[in-house]
């Protein structure tokens, strides 16, 4: 079998679980939400909500996601500085163009592709390379936070908690090995980045998710859910991590957050189409919106051409 066949099943494979998920997570949410005999009382709750939203609090929650891509910039630019040197302005439009090609791609890969047309052609294969040594710096991050999550919060699969802790530190071993690789590895070695930019890389993506942490916890204060700020980031952890392994694209990631969300904060809030609304809020800021810029920026880039 060839490696071409093998990459299209993987990707047949991953599609297909993805979408499994999603319709799985749809019929749930539409047996909570639909069926709930609460639910025009809920409707009107979430518009009362909403409505006592003021222009200056959404400004605030734009703010929180600037921040967030910021980090993803400065990391972008870090990594592109030694042999590629472009501004933060430029690292930041980049990253917006891979948000819109992310937007429709399983496991958002079309990050990949959307930033790397910014690089000169022949640079292209290294910088996919670079980007990976970002994506791996911000999945630790969320192992790590993520397997301290899972001893206080998880409602399905508990021997998980045990396990995620090994693979956390199996994971950090091996960002942080010095890559020296021998015969038809070799090549491996020239992707290396000195361990200097690798904790930068870790700190940055530490700061990224804070500030998607506290874009939750934003909308959660304005929606006036009742949760404390300590259950909520710990629901957060176990979220982003099960988000981190599943093969979703954008689109159906907005239905299988929203069910996520309400299977881990359901303990301490019954009313499950107000998560919902809190899930759907953080995916337009943080996913729809820098995708629809990438767009935008993506078109006058082709025009230019």
């Amino acid at each position: 079998m060839n490696e071409a066949l093998i990459n299209r099943l993987r990707s047949i494979g991953n599609k297909s679980v993805g979408f499994i998920l999603f319709v799985i997570c749809l019929l749930a949410i539409y047996n909570k939400v639909l069926h709930n005999e609460n639910l025009n009382q809920y409707s009107a709750d979430i518009k009362i909500q909403l409505g006592k939203i003021s222009l200056v609090e959404w400004v605030v929650l734009l703010i929180l996601f600037l921040c967030n891509y910021l980090m993803e910039a400065i990391k972008w630019k870090s990594l592109l500085a030694s042999w590629h040197p472009i501004s933060i302005i430029e690292s930041f439009k980049s990253v917006l163009v891979g948000q819109a090609f992310a937007f429709f791609t399983p496991v958002r890969s079309g990050d990949y592709v959307g930033r790397i047309l910014w690089l000169p052609s022949g640079s292209k294969m290294k910088g996919l390379a670079q980007m990976a040594w970002s994506s791996y710096a911000q999945l630790l991050i969320t192992l790590g936070l993520g397997s301290v999550a899972l001893f206080f919060n998880l409602p399905f699969f508990s021997w998980l908690k045990w396990v995620a802790p090994f693979i956390t530190v199996g994971a950090f071993m091996l960002y942080f090995h010095p890559g020296y690789f021998k015969g038809w590895l070799k090549k491996l070695t020239t992707l290396q980045i000195d361990n200097t930019l690798k904790i930068k890389l870790i700190i940055l993506s530490l700061f990224k998710y804070m500030f998607f942490v506290l874009q939750y916890t934003w909308v959660v204060n304005r929606l006036q859910i009742p949760i404390s700020f300590l259950d909520l980031w710990i629901a957060l952890g176990v979220l982003f991590l099960a988000l981190s392994i599943i093969p979703a694209i954008s689109i159906t990631d907005l239905v299988i957050r929203g069910q996520l969300i309400v299977l881990l904060l359901e303990p301490w809030y019954t009313n499950s189409l107000m998560l919902i609304c809190l899930s759907t809020i953080i995916w337009l800021v943080n996913f729809l919106l820098p995708a629809l810029f990438g767009a935008i920026l993506l078109l006058k880039f082709r025009l230019k051409q």
